[in-house]
């Protein structure tokens, strides 16, 4: 709950400058750099670290050029006592922008990397009938043994050889 109240007046705040793109990115990268330094994690819920050096380290995870609206917001969670949270907000502020922007998420998980005319097949169909842009990623799984994996929004399509022998394991 908290974390959605702070997306949504940060998007509010972004927008009203015109810099909810932007802000986008910089998320982007700040939950990128959450899932690569876990350590990060734990520094924002320590409470012997100083406000002060919560909002440099936020600030430098969220890229080398970062807006002075990002750094309002950063500065203002912290000053909050909501550092902690600041994942999740990061997380959230990304649902709101999509949904005020029209953005769908879609992901494809194949064995070998998906080559362009699938992706540019999948994107089409996805966002046909709608007025809504695709951000698309592909990533690869060795472990699905065959077919594929594509999760659109909430919904997930799993026509993968793994998943098929594990519904087969399963009625046995």
């Amino acid at each position: 709950m908290i974390s959605t109240r702070y997306a949504r007046a940060i998007y509010a705040f972004a927008a009203e400058k015109s810099s909810e793109d932007a802000v986008y990115r910089e998320m982007k990268l700040l939950i990128h750099n959450f899932s690569a330094y876990p350590v990060l994690r734990k520094v924002m819920s320590d409470p012997t670290v100083s406000s002060n050096e919560k909002i440099k380290l936020l600030t430098t995870a969220c890229g080398i050029q970062v807006g002075e609206v990002l750094k309002h917001i950063v500065r203002t969670v912290v000053e909050n006592g909501r550092a902690n949270q600041m994942e999740n907000i990061a997380l959230m502020y990304g649902e709101v922008y999509k949904k005020a922007k029209g953005i769908v998420s879609a992901q494809l998980t194949t064995v070998e990397p998906a080559g362009e005319k699938i992706k540019a097949a999948l994107i089409k169909v996805i966002s046909n009938g709608t007025s809504e842009n695709v951000e698309f990623q592909t990533h690869t799984d060795p472990e699905l043994i065959g077919g594929f994996v594509l999760e659109v929004g909430d919904q997930r399509l799993d026509a993968s050889v793994k998943d098929q022998l594990r519904r087969m394991r399963y009625e046995f």
